[in-house]
């Protein structure tokens, strides 16, 4: 088989490529976990995702995530043994790989993820939502976990207070979960990022 087979794996046959094996991985891993929160943070290259879970596990995981210039520094596609769950305290939470790359395809990420497996699920974005997040959305919704997905507008404080409400509006248009304007160079929006990821279980 080609390298190009293999990297697309998607044929009848096709050897698993090393994300499409990481993602069941993951599944498995989630699966045997204790009852614990568990809390999905997602989002393209970019979005911010390491710099939020940095401040809501008060820079507490081991490893801390790359925060920084450097942007989808998270990788599942290349180490089949990437640590994938962090040690986080007493919440579980996982850092996703940016989607929507040559080494993270969206469909495959989308296909795999194991959505259900957690309590909680934060779609950051910067900016505005893509084509790729208006598909994971549209998953979401149709499984069911909206109620349990919370979208998070990151870099807000470049928002002008005249900016929010008619973005507030569009989003609400094309998501039905709760929407919070988030900053961590203020960390506006944090608290109630932490409510929402860290209090009782969705049903």
């Amino acid at each position: 088989m080609s390298a190009k087979a293999r990297r697309a794996g998607g044929g009848a046959g096709a050897e698993p490529t090393v994300l499409e094996r990481n993602l069941k991985r993951l599944a498995s891993e989630l699966a045997v976990i204790p009852r614990r929160r568990k809390i999905a943070i997602l989002g393209q290259p970019g979005a911010g995702k390491s710099a939020l879970l940095d401040l809501l596990t008060d820079r507490g995981c081991v490893p801390r995530p790359v925060v920084g210039q450097r942007t989808d520094a998270t990788s599942w596609a290349h180490d089949p043994n990437a640590a994938l769950i962090p040690a986080c305290g007493e919440a579980v939470f996982v850092d996703s790989p940016g989607y929507g790359t040559a080494a993270h395809p969206a469909e495959t990420f989308f296909r795999l993820f194991p959505y259900r497996s957690f309590d909680r699920l934060l779609l950051v974005f910067k900016d505005k939502l893509h084509a790729a997040d208006d598909r994971l959305l549209a998953g979401i919704a149709r499984a069911g976990l909206a109620e349990r997905t919370m979208l998070v507008r990151s870099f807000a404080d470049g928002l002008l207070p005249e900016e929010r409400e008619p973005l507030r509006r569009e989003l609400a248009g094309r998501f039905a979960g709760p929407i919070v304007f988030y900053s961590a160079r203020d960390r506006s929006g944090l608290d109630e990022i932490e409510r929402f990821a860290l209090g009782p279980p969705a049903s």
